[in-house]
C-alpha cells in the first residue's frame, strides 16, 4: 500500500517513514511538510492512504482533509499527538471525512510502544482498502459517508422493555457512533454504554465531540456511576467498562487490569457484563472495526435473550468485528447504519 505522510516535524516525519517502510505491505511514496503540500502530492502521486498530522503550517490537517475529500477522495488516517487541541481537531477531521484517528508512536521507551506502532500500521493497511467518496463542501456539517441504507429492512419493533443498549466499535467507530446517536432523541428511554478501541486521551476527546454533535448527554464513564436514560457512557481507554446491578439499578464498574483481553477497553467484557446484568432487557450492537472483539460477548448476550445487531458490510469502514460476530452466530439482525439508527430509536 502506497502511503503519503503529511507531518511538519522533520524528526517525526523521518521516524514515521522508517516505521512504515519497515512494515510489510506499506511503502512511503511521498512526504509533505504541511497541508498545502499534502493536497498537491495527493493529486500528483495518488497514494492509497494518507497519514495526516493535525497541526501544520499554512493549511492544517483538518482543512487539508476537507480539501482532499472534496478534490481527490483518498483514505485519510489522522496521526495525532495527545495535546487537547490536537485531539479536538482530530475528531473534527473525522467529521470532514478522515476514516480513523491514531496516536503517534514516538517514545520507544514507552512499554506500549510496540502495540501503538502495530496499531498504526494495521490501521493504515486497513484504511487503504476503504472506498471513499467525494465530499462536496457545504456550509453546514459534512455529509455523512457511512449512513448507507441496508438492503435488509429494519425489523418490526419488539414488545419488550429495553434497560440498556451496549455498543462496541473500533476502526471507523467514531463516525458510525455519530450517525447512530444523532438519530436518537434527547429523552431516549435507555442508557447507552460504548466500548470504542482508543487510547485514554482520545476517549476523552470522543466523549467531548459526541456530546457536542448529538442530542444525547455523552460523558466518559467513571466507576460506580448509576446509569441514566438518555445518557451515553464512553469506556475510558485506560480501563474495561462493565455493567453491574446494585440494589436493582444498573451501574458502571471500571476494571483497570488488562487481564487476558487483547483490547482495552474490551467490547467482549462489556457485552458479557450486559448479558449477566440485564439478559433479555439489553440490546447489543457491534459496529465497524478490525479484529473479532465483541463476537464472544455478543453471543453471550444473544444466549441470554438480548436483541443483537451488527452493522452490515456495505456501511462499515472495516467489516472485521461485525463479520466475526455474524460468523459466530451472535447476531440476530444485520442492518445498514441508517436502518440500525431507526431501529434503535424505535425500541421500547
Amino acid at each position: 500500500m502506497r502511503v503519503l505522510i503529511a507531518e511538519d516535524s522533520p524528526t517525526v516525519r523521518h521516524h514515521l517513514v522508517s516505521v512504515m517502510n519497515a512494515a510489510p505491505g506499506l511503502c512511503v511514496v511521498g512526504e509533505a511538510r504541511d497541508g498545502e503540500e499534502a493536497l498537491a502530492l495527493v493529486g500528483e502521486l495518488k497514494p492509497d492512504v494518507v497519514s495526516m498530522d493535525i497541526r501544520m503550517p499554512r493549511i492544517d490537517g483538518l482543512e487539508a482533509t476537507r480539501r482532499i475529500m472534496n478534490q481527490y477522495p483518498t483514505p485519510v488516517v489522522v496521526v495525532s499527538g495527545l495535546v487537547d487541541q490536537d485531539i479536538d481537531l482530530s475528531f473534527q477531521a473525522l467529521q470532514a471525512g478522515a476514516l480513523a484517528v491514531v496516536e503517534k508512536p514516538l517514545d520507544r521507551s514507552d512499554p506500549d510502544y510496540a502495540t501503538k506502532e502495530r496499531h498504526l500500521v494495521n490501521t493504515l493497511m486497513a484504511m487503504a482498502q476503504v472506498r471513499v467518496i467525494r465530499r462536496w463542501e457545504t456550509r453546514g456539517a459534512a455529509v455523512e459517508v457511512h449512513a448507507v441504507p441496508s438492503a435488509t429492512p429494519a425489523p418490526a419493533p419488539v414488545a419488550r422493555v429495553t434497560e440498556l443498549v451496549a455498543i462496541g466499535a473500533s476502526a471507523g467507530g467514531p463516525s458510525a457512533l455519530s450517525v447512530l446517536l444523532k438519530a436518537l432523541p434527547a429523552e431516549y428511554h435507555a442508557p447507552i454504554v460504548v466500548a470504542q478501541h482508543m487510547p485514554e486521551e482520545f476517549t476523552i476527546g470522543l466523549a467531548r465531540w459526541l456530546d457536542k454533535a448529538t442530542p444525547l448527554r455523552v460523558e466518559l464513564a467513571e466507576d460506580n456511576l448509576l446509569l441514566r436514560p438518555g445518557h451515553v457512557y464512553i469506556a475510558p481507554g485506560s480501563a474495561h467498562l462493565t455493567i453491574v446491578r446494585r440494589h436493582g439499578k444498573l451501574a458502571t464498574r471500571l476494571i483497570s487490569e488488562r487481564g487476558t483481553f487483547r483490547y482495552q477497553p474490551s467490547v467482549d467484557m462489556l457485552f458479557e457484563s450486559a448479558a449477566q446484568a440485564c439478559g433479555q432487557s439489553s440490546v447489543g450492537v457491534v459496529l465497524t472495526g478490525m479484529g473479532d472483539d465483541g463476537a464472544a460477548g455478543l453471543l453471550s448476550m444473544r444466549q441470554a435473550g438480548a436483541l443483537t445487531f451488527a452493522q452490515d458490510e456495505a456501511s462499515c469502514t472495516v467489516f472485521g468485528m461485525p463479520g466475526a460476530a455474524i460468523a459466530r452466530g451472535a447476531v440476530a439482525n444485520v442492518l445498514g447504519l441508517s436502518n440500525l439508527a431507526t431501529t434503535l430509536a424505535g425500541l421500547n
